[in-house]
Order: C-alpha cells, then sequence, then structure tokens
C-alpha cells in the first residue's frame, strides 16, 4: 500500500507541481489548478474513516504523501489538510473543499483571537488554538497580513467570527504541524541533495567535472549523511501506531523537528557552496527548495524551542538514565 501512495504522489506532483508552477504561487499566483488536481487525487481524504467517504488509512500511510509534497516544494498545506479533514470528521463538522490550515500559536484578547498561520496565503479555512480547545475559522473571515516569512502569514478574527466557529475538543496543534512539516522538509532536502548531486557531475572546471574533486566529494558525501539522517527522524515521528493528534509521540516529534531542521540548514550550506554564485539566482531552481526549508525550520517551533521542550520531558521523568528515555520515548 505504502509504495502505490508513494508511486500516486510522486506522478501527481511531478505533472502538477512543476517548478513553473511553484513559482506562479510563490508569487501569490492561483492556487485552484494544483488544488484541484490534488483534490481530485483523493490523498486529502486519506485519514478520513471509509464510512465518511474517506480512504480510512493509518497516519504513517500519508507519509509518502507529504514526503513528496517536500520534494516538490509545495506550499499549499496539504498536510494540515488531510489531518483537519480527520478532525472534523471526529467532532461532526463540515469541512470546505479549500486548503486548510493550522496555526503556528495563537493570543485571544476580548476583542480577536489572532494567529501566526503557514501557508495562510492559500488557505480557505484555519485550524486556531482557543485556549486549550480549538475552533475552524474561515478566511474570509479574517483580516491577513504577510509577516515577511513567504506563505506565513499573520491573521486576526473578530470576536463575533470566532464565536460563531465550531469549538472542537483540544489537540495540541502546534505538535501536529511539526510533524506534518518535519515530513515535508525531509522530502525537500532529498531534492536539494539530488539537485547538488547532479550540477556537481555536469560543472566542468580544470577540465574534469567539479564533483570528481575530493573536497567537493566528502561535502557530497556529508549531504548524503544529511538526507539518510531526515529520512530517518521522519519515519521516526511517524511511527505504526501513532495517533491523529500526536500526544503519544511528543518526543519523536520533537526529535525529527529538531534533527530535520539541523539537517535543512547544513544541506542548504553544502548545496550553495558546490553551485558557488549561480545558486543565488532566481532562475536557478534551488532557491525554491531552500527558502521553502528555511521557512519549515521557523514553522510550529524552531530546533530551539523543540530542544527546550525535548530537555524538559527528560528532566521531567522519574528515575532512570537518560538512555532510559531514550528508550522509553524516542527509540
Amino acid at each position: 500500500m505504502d509504495d502505490l501512495i508513494a508511486s500516486s504522489a510522486a506522478r501527481l506532483f511531478a505533472e502538477a507541481a512543476s517548478p513553473e508552477v511553484i513559482r506562479r504561487l510563490t508569487d501569490h499566483g492561483s492556487a485552484s489548478a494544483l488544488w484541484a488536481d490534488i483534490q481530485q487525487s483523493g490523498f486529502l481524504d486519506a485519514l478520513v474513516p471509509e464510512d465518511q467517504g474517506g480512504a480510512g488509512l493509518s497516519l504513517p500511510a500519508v507519509l509518502p504523501i507529504l514526503l513528496e509534497a517536500g520534494r516538490h516544494a509545495v506550499p499549499l498545506p496539504v498536510g494540515a489538510t488531510i489531518v483537519a479533514r480527520a478532525l472534523a470528521v471526529r467532532a461532526g463538522i463540515n469541512c470546505p473543499e479549500g486548503p486548510i490550515a493550522i496555526a503556528s500559536g495563537s493570543v485571544r484578547s476580548d476583542a480577536v483571537l489572532s494567529a501566526d498561520v503557514p501557508g495562510g496565503a492559500f488557505a480557505d479555512a484555519v485550524l486556531v488554538a482557543d485556549g486549550d480547545r480549538f475552533r475552524l475559522l474561515h478566511s474570509v473571515h479574517a483580516t491577513a497580513s504577510a509577516s515577511g516569512e513567504g506563505t506565513f502569514h499573520r491573521m486576526a478574527w473578530r470576536a463575533d467570527a470566532v464565536a460563531e466557529a465550531p469549538l472542537l475538543a483540544g489537540v495540541d496543534l502546534m505538535t501536529i504541524g511539526a510533524r506534518l512539516e518535519a515530513a515535508e522538509m525531509a522530502g525537500a532536502i532529498e531534492t536539494i541533495f539530488a539537485m547538488t548531486l547532479t550540477y556537481a557531475n555536469d560543472r566542468s572546471q580544470f577540465g574534469r567535472p567539479i564533483g570528481k574533486f575530493q573536497a567537493v566529494q566528502q561535502q557530497l558525501a556529508v549531504m548524503t549523511e544529511l538526507v539518510h539522517a531526515a529520512r530517518a527522524a521522519a519515519d521516526l515521528a511517524f511511527p505504526e501506531d501513532a495517533d491523529i493528534t500526536g500526544s503519544a509521540d511528543l518526543a519523536r516529534i520533537a526529535t525529527a523537528k529538531i534533527r530535520i531542521g539541523e539537517a535543512a540548514a547544513q544541506a542548504a550550506g553544502i548545496a550553495h557552496a558546490v553551485h558557488g554564485a549561480i545558486g543565488m539566482t532566481q532562475e536557478l531552481n534551488l532557491h525554491l527548495f531552500v527558502e521553502r526549508l528555511r521557512q519549515g525550520r521557523l514553522r510550529y517551533g524552531s530546533e530551539r524551542l523543540w530542544s527546550a521542550r525535548l530537555g524538559q520531558m527528560a528532566l521531567s521523568q522519574t528515575g532512570g538514565t537518560m538512555l532510559d528515555f531514550v528508550r522509553a520515548r524516542i527509540a
């Protein structure tokens, strides 16, 4: 089943999410055509039970979809919509057909509920934490402003719009978002490596491809390690018994977000070092993926935030060693 999903997702995004399409989206172009293709694939209802019209898959089964979205730098909230639809069905509420984003933190006052929303530029609705519960809020009722982080938007809803929105049982949206983001980042790291390897073999200097030079080969070897480390971390965040809320896998998700964030920073640096000045140009597709990774490190908590949370979890255990904690909560 996983191979079938992976091949279908690879074919979908290869055909519908070309670099030209992604460029238009990052320049605030329309996402309707790409979203229609994703909607038609049926992937968005992967976690919805079969008796509710979905595929009834487990959470680990959607990992290949997220990896492929990352490999093509898709800026739309694909993973967030998959999870949001499943949560909405659990709560017995109707979801919009369009993209649904997950807010990365929120602030509530008497007059307004505001939130930072990754993918908010394309979202028809947003899952936003409201105290210890969360609401599904429609974007049309929000005021939005770009935060300077690409598709990362600051959105705010007036109190009357919030009061009318469905209220769902509490889950940690930051944890859910971090798991999804980590998987997509792992996919983007793979693409950066593939682009760098191709360039190193094609670009010649001093009479031979630069990939033949030992210094470059060593850097490519490091990138290979980073690709495999990121993929292993993504797999860690999606264990076979994973629950959609992520509450039982918090330590694993924290570890994945930390490790993949670190790998993203290092892989991007090596990619630019190998490409040289051409890597900074708009004409080369490399910047699409480097920017995607930069945004991913900021979304749903940085490595620093998750390192602090992971450390608090380790220190709060009663008895045992650090190795015991790793064996029980991470391995």
